[in-house]
């Protein structure tokens, strides 16, 4: 069996350091996928830039956190604003509400359906979606995503099942069991995903290195790739600084614009005989996860 690698940086629109890393990566480098923010400060600079990149993939990264300014009227959904007006700090404080019983999925449905559509009406052709903090596998949430896929048509859906304690030293030990929490949920859903006819990637890293895969880290996986379809999940940045005092997230994506640069990294993926494709190239293969 072949080895593919989907190559995606998360949140273009988000922040121009982070528009201008993608372009960079994917004209430089090796990245081959990017998915887009809708209610980005940042998405008219990200929308220009991409039809500047012929070829690359381009998903919906669909947002419920993260302080940022829904794509709906905060006061049409107000179950998911109530953070002075934006979209709620984080998954944990989504899901506290989730479960205890605050967030209307329809408020959920509407603002996801109001982020594809402004995607679309800008004229690019989406490949996939995934999630920002990967709320698209929250189990309630997962549904409304697949419906949303059908109704436009769009392919391909990220799974986030990292490998259970890949990257663990213990240092990192309430991320990592978090991220596995999110692993086994979303490993759960591909039976779901595989009868609704949407595709995915069969492996997956990046979570519990999010904003910080290095080159080292990067290459390691890379010489460790299964076979099948695999997706690394890049945070790339030009400026850590100016993204720092914006978000305070502590990421490194200035690390993680080096390894997407790397000319010992692509050579490793060049001698391994690792085909670099978007999820684009996923649906024409027809690669469907088996498990």
């Amino acid at each position: 069996m072949e080895k593919y690698l989907i190559v995606n940086a998360d949140d273009f629109g988000i922040h121009s350091a982070v528009n201008h890393a993608v372009y960079k990566a994917f004209h430089e480098g090796f990245l081959t996928s990017t998915s887009i923010i809708a209610g980005g400060k940042a998405f008219e600079e990200a929308v220009d830039l991409a039809k500047k990149m012929p070829g690359i993939g381009i998903g919906v990264h669909l947002t419920l956190v993260g302080s940022i300014p829904g794509v709906m009227p905060a006061e049409e959904i107000p179950s998911l604003t109530w953070e002075d007006g934006v979209l709620c700090q984080n998954y944990m404080k989504l899901i506290l509400r989730d479960l205890q019983g605050k967030i209307e999925l329809d408020d959920v449905y509407r603002e996801w359906d109001a982020q594809i559509q402004k995607v679309l009406s800008t004229g690019l052709s989406i490949t996939h979606v995934d999630g920002h903090q990967h709320m698209h596998m929250w189990s309630r949430f997962t549904p409304i995503a697949i419906e949303l896929c059908k109704k436009y048509d769009i392919p391909c859906m990220r799974v986030s099942d990292e490998n259970f304690f890949f990257g663990f030293n213990g240092k990192n030990m309430i991320r990592s069991f978090a991220g596995t929490g999110l692993s086994l949920m979303s490993r759960l859903h591909r039976p779901m995903l595989k009868k609704n006819g949407i595709k995915t990637n069969d492996h997956f890293y990046g979570m519990l290195y999010g904003g910080h895969f290095s080159e080292e880290r990067m290459y390691h996986v890379v010489t460790r790739i299964p076979e099948g379809v695999t997706e690394f999940m890049c945070h790339p940045a030009n400026n850590e600084k100016s993204m720092e005092d914006t978000f305070h997230w502590g990421y490194h994506g200035e690390w993680e614009l080096k390894a997407l640069l790397s000319h010992k990294i692509k050579d490793i993926v060049k001698e391994k005989h690792i085909k670099l494709i978007s999820y684009r190239e996923l649906n024409q293969l027809g690669v469907i996860d088996e498990d």
